[in-house]
């Protein structure tokens, strides 16, 4: 059995923080190393987001983080410049050392493209390993989210999931998604 690592509460602050809002604008780990320009391949995000590692993010990875979550926002048409006050908890939280516990992020915490994210890609739920119209998404995470969502409040997220390569489209013709 692995250990639980100990760190400051503020970093283990950040860390949670952090993969909330990776999930919300629907970025992976892969993505992450990419903003950050480190190797994925030895994934020092999942020592960041694993519980046996002191591993953390540094003040230079984000400020890297809030301005390619700013230009990404942009991108997205969302009003919102990330700094690295959004990272770092209120000035009255506790500072302490405490064993790594990250987070558990549920879909009703997030809007569509952190919803969708989360359940294709962070959970591998399975209902996307069938085809599915795009209402029937809106519909699957909707329910999970406890919202009501639908179809066209997807149609930009899907494409989007099509074009990162984690849905794949059946056909021009037919609107059909599913996992890869």
């Amino acid at each position: 059995m692995k250990k639980i690592a100990i760190i400051s509460s503020i970093h283990l602050y950040i860390i949670n923080i952090i993969k909330k809002i990776r999930i919300e604008l629907g970025l992976s780990f892969k993505d992450i190393a990419d903003i950050l320009e480190i190797d994925s391949i030895n994934n020092p995000l999942g020592a960041i987001e694993g519980k046996s590692s002191t591993a953390r993010y540094t003040d230079v990875q984000l400020n890297k983080l809030a301005r390619s979550f700013t230009m990404i926002c942009e991108g997205k048409g969302i009003n919102k410049i990330y700094t690295l006050n959004d990272f770092y908890p209120p000035i009255d939280f506790e500072e302490k050392m405490v064993e790594k516990i990250i987070t558990k992020i549920e879909p009703t915490e997030l809007g569509q493209t952190g919803s969708l994210h989360l359940l294709l890609v962070e959970e591998s739920d399975t209902f996307f390993d069938n085809w599915h119209t795009s209402k029937e998404i809106a519909q699957y995470c909707g329910s999970k989210a406890e919202k009501n969502w639908e179809a066209k409040d997807f149609t930009a997220i899907i494409e989007q999931a099509v074009k990162k390569g984690n849905l794949i489209r059946k056909s021009e013709e037919e609107a059909l998604f599913k996992r890869p």
